[in-house]
């Protein structure tokens, strides 16, 4: 079952997956192998008693559609298809949900889609999900006009091989079938950080769906120009509002700020030198992510404020993807209080 979906299973595909088996096996290490039957992702011919395999998110978002239409690389779906959901739970058979189309509990750490079904502002507007924002249309905030909507990966998305001509299928070629199991190096998409070509981090288990500053991400942070930050691939459309690839004249280089610094370590004096119980409404990256001292505590001078410190990733229940409610005073303050500790 996938997403709430039954997958029609036929001797025939069983025997193909065997047969997969015994030339995969060799190659690959044993988290491939176990991650699941072929047959959960792909589709020989797209063809099962005489009706389609392939499925896709109706047009009104209650449910799935059959589709005919075969998909590339022998999918079942698409990455909405995949990665959504018409129940509560945000983790389906180990898919994490990011797009919910009814009621839904304990959202995964980049959000969830749903919020921007409601409101452009709540989130990224991405392609099969909702049209382009009706303010903003290809342009977003602080960076220059888009050719085409975003998606999800490819090169007018965020996740898998950005590079032109890149789609959500062909970005994402081979990704979920490497090894990860030593670790993220971002020597290619399957490699990187959740995908994000080039980016670093560590990856907790359940997405952060249990929302407990003892297992969570831990996100790679620089002070210099690195490329290896979640902060510099913002930064590739959002390009005005990041200190090093906007440039110091945009953002400023120390207080007082233009605009909110990212990629800049959190100060070890004054108000900032008491943010040292790692908070997850305001999360800090790392300089290395694989040696944190205390995956709940927080070292001022060293750990670093990044775009996601405010904003969730896909979408938020608030105004600009914020974690928290900066329009209403009480809840505004203490989301920024986590940092700015003698305003809360």
């Amino acid at each position: 079952m996938v997403n709430g979906r039954y997958l029609n299973f036929s001797l025939y595909r069983i025997i193909f997956i065997v047969f997969l088996w015994g030339f995969v096996l060799p190659g690959q290490g044993q988290a491939v192998v176990s991650s699941g039957t072929c047959s959960d992702c792909h589709t020989i011919h797209n063809s099962q008693g005489g009706a389609a395999v392939a499925f896709k998110m109706n047009a009104s978002y209650t449910g799935y559609d059959t589709d005919a239409t075969p998909n590339e690389m022998l999918l079942v779906s698409d990455c909405i298809g995949c990665h959504s959901s018409t129940g509560s739970a945000t983790i389906v058979d180990n898919v994490p949900i990011v797009f919910s189309t009814g009621a839904f509990s304990n959202p995964l750490a980049g959000g969830n889609f749903s919020y921007v079904r409601t409101d452009d502002t709540y989130g990224h507007n991405v392609t099969g999900i909702k049209a382009q924002d009706g303010t903003l249309g290809l342009t977003p905030p602080g960076g220059s006009a888009m050719t085409s909507q975003l998606t999800c990966a490819g090169e007018f998305g965020c996740h898998g091989d950005r590079t032109s001509g890149k789609t959500n299928f062909s970005g994402m070629n081979k990704s979920h079938h490497i090894d990860d199991s030593g670790g993220t190096t971002g020597a290619s998409t399957g490699l990187s950080y959740r995908f994000l070509d080039g980016v670093l981090g560590k990856e907790d288990a359940d997405w952060e769906q249990d929302n407990v500053n003892t297992s969570h991400n831990e996100y790679k942070g620089s002070t210099g120009s690195s490329t290896e930050t979640v902060s510099y691939l913002c930064a590739q459309c959002h390009n005005d509002f990041h200190t090093w690839e906007g440039g110091p004249l945009e953002v400023g280089t120390a207080s007082p700020w233009l605009r909110h610094p990212t990629d800049v370590a959190l100060k070890n004096t004054g108000e900032y030198a008491n943010y040292t119980t790692y908070s997850m409404t305001a999360p800090v990256a790392r300089p290395n992510p694989d040696a944190v001292p205390s995956t709940s505590q927080v070292t001022p001078g060293t750990d670093i404020v990044m775009c996601l410190s405010c904003h969730r990733s896909h979408g938020s229940p608030y105004y600009k993807a914020m974690r928290w409610d900066i329009k209403t005073l009480g809840t505004a303050v203490s989301g920024c209080g986590v940092c700015h500790t003698s305003k809360n």
